[in-house]
């Protein structure tokens, strides 16, 4: 229980106690923690007070919130190397987590400036745009926009939640991935982005842009992730 007579504010005094089980052992990556009414009639504080603990938590990367389940210790951070033109999924395999998918959009759109100057594409050329919220062990991890010429047409017609979009073109399809180049900056959430990550509005984000070309040079997308970094560790 905090102690109410310290002069060291309530909340930090939460903090530092989960801080300290989380350091110790006592509460491991994965584990869910007590409700926030749980964890103020225990410490015998408000539920603002537990809150603002529990937000200072999360904006460092120790919890997540995941709506309708709970608060957890987050796990240990996904590794990927950006220099292999791997997706998310394989990302994922490779570091025994659950990768999952959820379609936001899948669309046949007029090709933009940068569509045309990316993909080789002319005026009035269509494209397909496909945007997804991706999971790691059900946790939501990135907002992924993937920009394909309109020759991809039949991802259309392909369930994209929970699935690869690389291994279905890859093993569907018989399409070859060959030369990525790829960008990294920083971005902020915009409040869709943040609705889908489940953060607050401006919280920082690793964004990668990247063109992936098959090996003959063939132009297959132009795409851009929106990453929690504290979810990432990124390989270069």
């Amino acid at each position: 229980m905090v102690d109410h007579s310290e002069s060291v504010p309530l909340y930090k005094q939460l903090q530092d106690k989960i801080l300290d089980s989380i350091h110790s052992g006592i509460l491991a990556p994965g584990d869910k923690l007590p409700t926030e009414l749980e964890l103020s009639e225990t410490n015998n504080v408000s539920r603002v007070t537990v809150r603002a603990a529990l937000d200072s938590l999360t904006s460092e990367g120790y919890l997540v919130r995941i709506p309708g389940k709970g608060t957890f210790i987050t796990k240990e951070k996904i590794r990927k190397n950006v220099t292999e033109t791997i997706g998310f999924s394989d990302t994922c395999k490779l570091q025994n987590k659950i990768p999952g998918a959820k379609v936001i959009k899948c669309v046949i759109e007029e090709a933009t400036l940068p569509d045309q100057e990316h993909l080789g594409l002319k005026p009035g050329d269509k494209i397909i745009n496909i945007e997804r919220i991706r999971y790691a062990d059900n946790i939501p991890v990135s907002v992924e926009y993937t920009r394909l010429p309109s020759s991809y047409s039949f991802l259309l017609q392909e369930d994209l939640n929970h699935k690869s979009l690389y291994e279905i073109l890859r093993n569907k399809h018989k399409i070859s991935f060959g030369i990525s180049r790829k960008y990294i900056v920083m971005e902020y959430a915009s409040f869709d982005v943040a609705t889908y990550l489940n953060i607050k509005e401006g919280h920082p984000l690793l964004c990668i842009r990247s063109t992936v070309s098959s090996p003959d040079g063939q132009k297959i997308h132009r795409s851009k992730q929106l990453i929690l970094g504290d979810r990432f560790e990124l390989i270069v």
